[in-house]
């Protein structure tokens, strides 16, 4: 049910993303829509109770984060104050035990980081990440570079065919070729699974002329490329893919809209795009 009602939400949010203002109603308009697209009932006492247990799960999961948080934070301020001791005392040993001691809570609340902003599946960063963490409070983008929205076209098609098990193994193989392909071209980026079916990369180039021919390139090779399961199937998939400049302070909510509103982007018309 998890999985499902994942892609409920990923659909659903999509459908109101350009709306300025999402009301309640709207929502559940839109849920309710997708929900009955995968054939969901959710006035279903079954859903509902379904539902309650993922509820319970993610509740469980929070008051884990929030344990731990609270526990890293006791640590780094019983460190705080047996650092200012040894200070005061020049323990010189003391002090490298506490430094010790730091890089533990250091690891540990990097770790909690992951847990919330990595996607579990692809292992890179997921749509939470995008809101807190790559854009600013105000929705806007502090540097300039060059936005590409990856959309995998059959993604569907081969849930239905093939099962969730494949589809998520081509999920985990686009986002590995994507980024493998981007470090060997020496880009800086950073990449998010926006939705079940999408990803998000930041490119922090706004060089259209550099990006240009390792897209094309890209999509020629992953068109080209035949996948293979570990039970022996062979298939193809594809995606499209948009992409659009953006300057330091652009609204990334309107950046993105226009990057996923083209497909089969022609950098040359991008060439002007401020």
């Amino acid at each position: 049910m998890r999985t499902k009602l994942k892609k409920i939400t990923d659909k659903t949010v999509q459908d109101l993303l350009q709306n300025e203002i999402i009301l309640p109603s709207s929502y559940f308009e839109s849920f309710d829509k997708n929900a009955k697209d995968i054939k969901v009932d959710i006035t279903d006492n079954d859903f509902e109770k379904e539902v309650s247990e993922v509820l319970v799960e993610e509740l469980k999961l929070i008051n884990d984060y929030m344990k731990k948080t609270i526990k890293n934070i006791d640590n780094l301020s019983k460190a705080t104050q047996e650092a200012q001791v040894a200070i005061a005392q020049k323990d010189e040993s003391k002090l490298n035990t506490i430094n010790t001691s730091l890089n533990d809570i250091k690891d540990e609340l990097e770790s909690l980081k992951g847990l919330v902003y990595l996607d579990s599946l692809t292992k890179v960063y997921n749509r939470k990440w995008v809101y807190n963490q790559a854009i600013e409070d105000d929705g806007s983008i502090a540097y300039k570079g060059i936005l590409l929205f990856i959309d995998i076209t059959d993604f569907n098609y081969i849930v239905d065919k093939y099962g969730n098990l494949i589809a998520d193994n081509v999920i985990i193989y686009i986002s590995k070729f994507l980024s493998q392909k981007l470090k060997k071209e020496s880009l800086a980026f950073e990449i998010a699974r926006y939705s079940n079916d999408q990803f998000v990369l930041f490119i922090k180039d706004d060089n259209i002329e550099n990006v240009n021919s390792f897209v094309n390139n890209l999509r020629l090779e992953f068109s080209n490329s035949t996948l293979k399961s570990k039970s022996g199937l062979t298939f193809k998939t594809n995606f499209t893919f948009g992409a659009t400049k953006f300057n330091e302070g652009d609204d990334f909510q309107r950046v993105l809209e226009i990057a996923a509103a083209i497909e089969d982007v022609d950098f040359d018309k991008l060439k002007g795009t401020k």
